[in-house]
């Protein structure tokens, strides 16, 4: 099953208080490697434009790195990307009100990736 946390950390880097709210109660399941070659994605919100949010979701990688993850960003690979501006996931401005169509079109953009992508690895396991 793909996963895609979502996180609202404010200040970058991630701190290490910050970041077991996210990742304390995995560690059971990955030293059991349950995390490993499961397809991850993230995307992030913040206050305002300059909120940390490519820095919040490389870090998320180094956790999804520990964890034997495939990795999947949304990159510039749909030309709605070109206007959201982010590669590495989804993210979004909460200071300037709900999500606008640019924001749910690129969600839409990385969950069609995602899908996809953890359709062609159980594809893959199968043959």
């Amino acid at each position: 099953m793909p996963r895609a946390p979502c996180t609202p950390w404010r200040e970058p880097p991630p701190r290490a208080r910050r970041r077991p709210a996210h990742t304390c109660g995995c560690g059971p399941l990955w030293y059991q490697g349950k995390l490993a070659d499961k397809v991850y994605s993230a995307f992030t919100a913040s206050s305002t434009a300059h909120g940390g949010q490519e820095s919040t979701l490389l870090a998320l990688g180094n956790t999804f790195y520990h964890w034997g993850g495939v990795i999947v960003p949304p990159g510039y690979t749909d030309p709605v990307q070109f206007k959201s501006g982010n590669p590495y996931g989804t993210s979004h401005v909460s200071g300037e009100g709900a999500p606008g169509e640019v924001s749910l079109q690129a969600a839409r953009h990385q969950a069609r990736r995602v899908a996809r992508t953890a359709a062609l690895l159980k594809g893959g396991r199968a043959a």
